[in-house]
């Protein structure tokens, strides 16, 4: 993998190593923001890669639409077989997009955390000038520490520089106006044969959002918030695992 020029990314482990996972974060994140996770994968020996998306990570754009953020990581998925894909919120939806173009050679497990695939027009209109205020004035470590007890210093941190490194409010916006219907459910009902997916739930709402399937598991993980990374990470490790593991007995 060292080999070839990668738009944006961070990686945990040693590239020769031939357990591969690729974490796609989430809308006003970054690839710290999977600190916790991919520290887990890589002590399991798992060469970890996380994506900067466009306009996060300090990378600039203008086409936000899915389609045209899951191309931008096609790179990836080009010059490495991943035993597992992890993807939070926005991400999920980039990777249910992709769902169609991952290589269909090998078992590959899915895991989506507190996937944002549905969002209503009203519910878009509602958030759309809050999420964006969360990138044009961004809250100190203590205030994110404060305001969720359960997250680690490391944690407030990632968060934090996730959102300076988003290029800017206007990012926020423009991915929920150029998505629009967001409606990307739907999508995972083409789930190919090689492919598992685990759906992880914070929010018991996302569960009516996930189509019935015989490759797809919904298990929901009470007492946290939707960032399931910060507050159980383990949980996505396990799942992970897991996956990975059923899918290579199969």
């Amino acid at each position: 993998m060292s080999d070839f020029k990668l738009p944006s990314a961070t990686q945990w482990g040693i590239p020769s190593w031939t357990k591969r996972a690729l974490l796609v974060h989430g809308m006003g994140c970054s690839s710290l923001t999977w600190e916790r996770v991919a520290e887990a994968l890589a002590r399991e020996g798992y060469f970890v890669v996380a994506p900067n998306l466009v306009g996060h990570g300090f990378r600039k754009g203008t086409d936000f639409r899915m389609a045209t953020v899951a191309q931008d990581l096609h790179p990836y998925l080009a010059h490495a077989d991943y035993d597992v894909i992890i993807a939070h919120s926005w991400g999920s939806a980039v990777v249910a997009t992709l769902l169609s173009s991952l290589p269909r050679s090998r078992p590959t497990s899915l895991v989506l955390v507190d996937p944002s695939l549905e969002f209503s027009p009203e519910f878009v209109k509602a958030i759309k000038e809050e999420w964006a205020n969360r990138v044009a004035n961004i809250k100190s470590v203590e205030e994110f520490m404060a305001q969720f007890p359960k997250w680690t210093r490391l944690d407030a941190i990632t968060r934090v520089v996730g959102l300076q490194a988003c290029a800017s409010p206007d990012v926020i916006r423009e991915i929920l106006t150029q998505n629009d219907p967001w409606a990307f459910g739907h999508l995972l009902s083409d789930c190919p044969p090689n492919i598992t997916i685990t759906v992880l739930i914070a929010n018991p709402e996302v569960e009516k959002h996930i189509p019935k399937h015989s490759q797809i598991t919904c298990s929901i993980i009470p007492g946290v918030t939707h960032w399931v990374q910060y507050e159980a990470p383990e949980r996505i490790v396990d799942a992970a695992l897991q996956s990975v593991g059923e899918g290579q007995k199969a």
